[in-house]
């Protein structure tokens, strides 16, 4: 429990470092940017506690949203997909798995794993952008603003999963 503890300790502040020190000045054609802290909400333990979860989401949330200056919109993303994280675990966990794991491409198979991970993403992503007051004033943009923060968001938490489960985690 302890190693596990230290592990997602390490995970929350590299993400946190990255998302506000580069990932948030990142700005792909003017409308695409990189939003991968939910990888951290995507990695919590399967068997963590309701409670536990929402407060991790609340707290990583409310890290980038000091560090951001975005007042609260991060944090109500990520507690309302900390909220929903049951409801998606119960449609992307394998049946057979034991509840005491961490989701992976070794617990949950790679096509599963991106799965649910593409889906907490693009839920996040879609909030967080549905949040912004300016968000529907230009439908086009909204859209394209959601579908390019998606995959650029995906593909970094993709290669960030290759990188930890490299590890032999």
């Amino acid at each position: 429990m302890t190693k596990i503890f230290v592990r997602q300790s390490i995970m929350f502040v590299s993400l946190v470092f990255l998302q506000v020190c580069l990932f948030s000045r990142i700005h792909v054609f003017g409308v695409a940017t990189p939003v991968v802290y939910t990888y951290f909400l995507i990695k919590l333990p399967v068997k963590l506690s309701r409670n536990a979860v929402l407060f991790l989401a609340a707290l990583i949330g409310l890290s980038i949203d000091i560090f951001g200056y975005t007042l609260g919109l991060n944090m109500l993303a990520t507690i309302i997909v900390g909220f929903m994280r049951y409801m998606l675990l119960r449609l992307f966990k394998p049946r057979d798995l034991i509840d005491n794991v961490i989701p992976s491409f070794g617990t949950f198979g790679r096509n599963m794993f991106f799965r649910y991970a593409g889906t907490v993403t693009l839920l996040h992503i879609t909030l967080l952008f549905a949040i912004d007051v300016n968000a529907f004033l230009v439908p086009s943009l909204f859209i394209l603003r959601i579908a390019g923060s998606f995959i650029i968001s995906s593909l970094i938490i993709y290669g960030l999963e290759m990188i930890y489960s490299g590890k032999g985690n």
